[in-house]
């Protein structure tokens, strides 16, 4: 028999290979035996239950339940100012409406409550109290003069957005301005620029007395000199709505003026307007220019005829209605003509922007809003545009005031032919300290 002889390498290799071969043949006969197992079912892994989301519980908060938030709408529906503040309930009413044809905010739907507090303080305490008391609303948009309501809005953190004419807009934190903050110790130089482009050298102020109209008028004072014109004469207690204004007409012609800026009620200003007229002044005609704050409406324009040609008009912060390339003002304005009603003049896109801002604190809020966290979401938030309604995006992050600063911008309108024709732009002026006349903000 003849010997082979292995090298010791070699050697290694076969026992390597002949252990591997074993572990192959082990390991194959435990895989079949595993795969048989395991095709029978006697040992199936069982399938996990689905996990299902538990429902949110929110805390009890006032005005909301798990299907309905209810808003207080606050306005003059009757009395003297009733024809300016028309529309403002029913534009706010269309805006939550729309929100409810989407489903609501979190599956929570719109219902709103209207109030007439007349712009009178007493009237407005009482209907604020069954806002409250009886009827549990959340929150409220309102378009007023009268101010009684603020204290107890501060005192219940109820979150209230509204026309920015008063100094709780300022002050308060659940308080907010919609076209920005108001504080009268400010003063916005755009309205002077507007008048100083139509010529005027020498103005005539009227105002009647509520706040936000002796702050303008006290603005005026300040703001009129750096556009080049001087105060020919200031008439601050003019009466709110229509008047008799000969005399107010009659002061105007003495003083030389010849441009005239009406910080009242839209029906005051065309008053104002229509006297001036029965003196042999008007646009064209002695005068040079003038503005009647609040003047937007066609129709208004159409019944004051030729009194009103060449005046330039201005809605409450918002854009006018017919500026082109709005997507925002679009929506407002054929939402508000489907349903029937006018989207023109000062209070209806106010009323509008204010709900728009309500609900975007409250989606901001999440799906457990309170009050405070609406405020809270509001007081932080960046680049708000109510809807694509202002002429220019606006916070209420502090600032000149606690609550923000107040708006730069306003977009006028000139009557031209009759016809209301916006301008081509907004007016962005800057801000200045009434008490100093220093410039702070522009």
């Amino acid at each position: 028999m003849q010997e082979v002889l292995i090298p010791q390498g070699e050697k290694m290799l076969l026992r390597r290979n002949h252990t591997a071969n074993a572990l192959f043949a082990t390991t194959g006969v435990a895989a079949v035996l595993f795969s048989l197992a395991s095709t029978s079912g006697a040992t199936a892994t069982p399938t996990p239950k689905p996990t299902v989301a538990k429902p949110v519980v929110c805390a009890t908060t006032p005005g909301i339940d798990e299907s309905t938030i209810r808003i207080g709408l606050v306005s003059a529906r009757t009395g003297a100012s009733a024809p300016f503040y028309a529309g403002f309930n029913e534009a706010a009413k269309l805006r939550f409406d729309q929100e409810n044809a989407k489903g609501g905010v979190n599956g929570r739907k719109f219902v709103t409550y209207q109030y007439d507090d007349q712009a009178a303080g007493a009237v407005q305490s009482v209907v604020i109290t069954k806002a409250l008391a009886q009827d549990d609303v959340f929150g409220i948009i309102e378009a007023s003069t009268a101010d009684t309501m603020f204290p107890v809005l501060s005192q219940s953190n109820v979150p209230t957005i509204g026309l920015s004419n008063l100094p709780a807009q300022g002050t308060d934190r659940n308080a907010f301005g919609v076209t920005g903050a108001f504080s009268p110790a400010y003063a916005n130089t755009s309205g002077a620029r507007r008048m100083a482009d139509a010529g005027i050298t020498k103005l005539a102020v009227i105002n009647h007395n509520s706040p936000a109209a002796q702050a303008a008028g006290n603005g005026l004072a300040v703001t009129a000199p750096l556009e080049g014109m001087s105060i020919a004469v200031r008439i601050a207690d003019a009466p709110i709505g229509i008047y008799d204004a000969t005399s107010t007409a009659l002061r105007i012609k003495q003083a030389g003026a010849d441009g005239v800026n009406t910080i009242l009620l839209v029906d005051g200003g065309v008053a104002v307007m229509s006297a001036l007229k029965q003196q042999g002044l008007s646009i064209g005609n002695g005068l040079k220019g003038a503005l009647i704050s609040g003047l937007t409406d066609p129709v208004t324009i159409t019944k004051a005829g030729p009194a009103v040609e060449g005046a330039i008009g201005s809605p409450q912060g918002t854009v006018p209605v017919g500026v082109p390339n709005r997507p925002g003002l679009r929506t407002y304005t054929n939402g508000m003509k489907a349903a029937g009603l006018n989207p023109y003049g000062p209070n209806p896109p106010l009323g509008f922007a204010s709900a728009d801002t309500m609900i975007r604190g409250l989606k901001l809020a999440g799906k457990c809003p309170t009050r405070a966290s609406v405020i809270d979401q509001l007081r932080a938030a960046k680049s708000i545009t109510a809807g694509g309604l202002l002429p220019e995006p606006i916070n209420y992050n502090p600032g000149l005031t606690p609550n923000g600063d107040p708006a730069r911008c306003i977009w006028y309108i000139t009557v031209k032919n009759g016809q209301m024709v916006p301008d081509a732009k907004a007016t962005c002026g800057k801000i200045l300290e009434v008490s100093t006349g220093k410039v702070v903000r522009g």
